[in-house]
């Protein structure tokens, strides 16, 4: 689990730190790990397997923002924000996993511990690259329904109201 890009500036004894706090998950091919919407009391590190990620573009409609191969970590944002996934992850594969607990990890950021603090610093890193993909994602889907017929209309109607709507800052 050293290989994910989350613990790479762990020294040793941060490391071992957080491994005290890494829970064993498994998750079936097919198994939800994550439903939009809902409750995502964990950041997992994937150790085995593959993820599909997707979100809910409009009433009806998912788009798969990312398929992500073992090492990699899902629910990121839950670890740090109010825990509500704001996508859904389902685990392609059968997924071998440690996650870390929201509360858990909330309670060593109170201590100010190190590795806590990597870790964090290590997910505003992530974040950012994935908002940036995100960005030209809603810029692709953007052209697409601008370029749409009169009748398909209201598709670019719901889905302008929707991004303001939940994508605001």
């Amino acid at each position: 689990m050293r290989d994910v890009p989350l613990f790479s500036r762990l020294a040793d004894e941060e490391w071992d730190e957080l491994a005290e706090v890494l829970e064993p998950a498994r998750f079936e091919a097919g198994q939800t790990i994550f439903e939009e919407g809902g409750p995502e009391q964990c950041l997992y590190v994937i150790t085995a397997g593959t993820v599909e990620v997707t979100k809910s573009v409009l009433p009806g409609r998912e788009r798969t923002l990312a398929t992500m191969n073992a090492p990699t970590v899902v629910g990121e944002m839950g670890l740090l924000t109010e825990p509500r996934a704001v996508a859904t992850v389902v685990a392609r594969t059968p997924v071998e996993a440690y996650g870390i607990d929201h509360d858990r990890f909330l309670e060593m950021l109170d201590a100010d511990s190190p590795a806590a603090n990597k870790v964090v610093y290590e997910i505003g890193r992530t974040l950012a690259g994935r908002m940036a993909e995100t960005d030209e994602s809603i810029s692709e889907i953007i052209a697409y329904l601008q370029r749409s017929t009169p009748h398909d209309r209201r598709d670019f109607d719901l889905f302008r109201d929707r991004l303001i709507e939940e994508w605001s800052f």
